[in-house]
């Protein structure tokens, strides 16, 4: 049964007015000598999935979106004090620094503070590649992930995660597609847009074939949070060549405080904070506070959630598998997932979804694979409930 926009049951869809279309293909991938090469974007610089993503927070029942529900910001029991602006922190507030290390079991000297993982990422690759450098992205990846390298003026190049492996790392793909220029490697952990998880095991085959020869790993864990209490440990606890990144966004739907790291070597810490000179002289104190707050109460924070997604998780897997359309790998954890359509276009589905049912997921071209689409589960159930019931109609066309 839908409901009409006052809340009351009705047996007709909404019809909402057409928006905005998607925005142009992204890259696509190609190459020689079983090296793929992701193509470069013609036009403005920028990120076409960041683009897209920002114009359709409009959307009513957005199942594109990657995070939970935003924290209301009383539960981290702000105080006056928490709001000033002053202190001689160059580098960070002591505190939060202190916290980031002991829950991540890394020295102090090895944290780095940023605005929000994304801009951890961009320290990172700023700080460590040159022109002309080779960098290995996970396909299907995260957009940015691949965007800011080339934008830096290094070649992308590609090492697949399938499906029918359960989209797991595997060091001898990777192995197999490394150059002579080839100075990092790059994945998420849990893997966006799959939800699956990279063990220790595989982390360490990698790190030892990293460590070979001589380039970095730089693992965006902005997920891993949702295991953190189940004991599953930073890559950056790993040692060279291991870089993490993190941030409060997505487990703790603190997107608003723009509260992120860098977990590094402590050398190559000191080299990404010499780069965080040329953005910005410093995180804002309230940001750096009130994220302190949020570590102290992690696990108060992340239980009602972690069984909030859980529940919506099993919900959008029998969503799944009562469709033949569809099929996908279930998360391990996390608040997304990646799905197949198995016939028909999923940017045609994607533009019936917003035109008339004020509904959208994430096309699956902004991450290197068409026919796929990503769906987020973090929301409110009823939400959820809602937005499955409108792809269920939009699939049914």
């Amino acid at each position: 049964m839908l409901r009409a926009r006052g809340g009351h049951r009705r047996h007709r869809l909404d019809r909402v007015q057409p928006g905005e279309r998607s925005a142009r293909q992204p890259a696509h991938w190609r190459g020689r000598a079983g090296v793929p090469v992701l193509a470069e974007e013609t036009g403005v610089k920028g990120s076409p999935y960041i683009a897209w993503a920002k114009s359709r927070l409009g959307i009513r029942y957005n199942l594109a979106a990657s995070g939970v529900r935003p924290c209301p910001a009383e539960l981290l029991e702000p105080t006056l004090d928490d709001f000033t602006l002053g202190g001689a922190y160059p580098e960070g507030w002591p505190p939060l620094i202190a916290r980031i290390a002991r829950r991540y079991g890394v020295a102090e000297s090895q944290v780095v503070l940023a605005h929000g993982c994304s801009m951890a990422n961009h320290l990172v690759f700023a700080a460590l590649l040159e022109p002309g450098d080779d960098v290995l992205v996970e396909q299907p990846s995260y957009e940015p992930l691949a965007a800011v390298p080339r934008y830096l003026g290094a070649v992308v190049r590609g090492f697949s995660r399938a499906p029918e492996d359960g989209w797991r790392l595997d060091a001898e793909r990777i192995a197999a597609v490394l150059t002579p220029r080839t100075r990092m490697v790059v994945l998420s952990n849990l893997h966006n847009p799959t939800g699956a998880l990279t063990g220790e095991s595989e982390l360490r085959a990698l790190g030892a074939l990293a460590a070979e020869r001589g380039i970095h790993v730089l693992v965006d864990e902005v997920y891993l949070e949702w295991l953190h209490d189940d004991g599953m440990p930073s890559a950056a606890r790993l040692g060279a060549p291991f870089i993490a990144t993190g941030s409060l966004t997505k487990a703790y739907g603190l997107d608003w405080l723009r509260a992120g790291w860098v977990l590094a070597p402590p050398d190559v810490a000191q080299r990404i904070r010499r780069v965080q000179d040329l953005f910005s002289g410093h995180i804002a104190q309230p940001t750096q506070r009130l994220a302190a707050k949020a570590l102290d109460r992690a696990s108060r924070l992340l239980a009602p959630l972690q069984a909030l997604v859980g529940r919506n998780r099993d919900l959008v897997d029998r969503f799944v598998r009562a469709h033949e359309r569809l099929s996908w790998v279930r998360p391990v954890a996390g608040a997304v997932g990646f799905v197949h359509l198995r016939d028909g276009s999923v940017d045609e589905l994607v533009e019936r979804l917003e035109t008339r049912y004020d509904t959208t997921v994430a096309p699956g071209r902004f991450f290197g694979m068409p026919t796929w689409f990503r769906i987020g589960f973090g929301m409110d159930t009823a939400v959820l409930e809602e937005g499955l019931v409108r792809l269920a109609a939009a699939l049914a066309k």
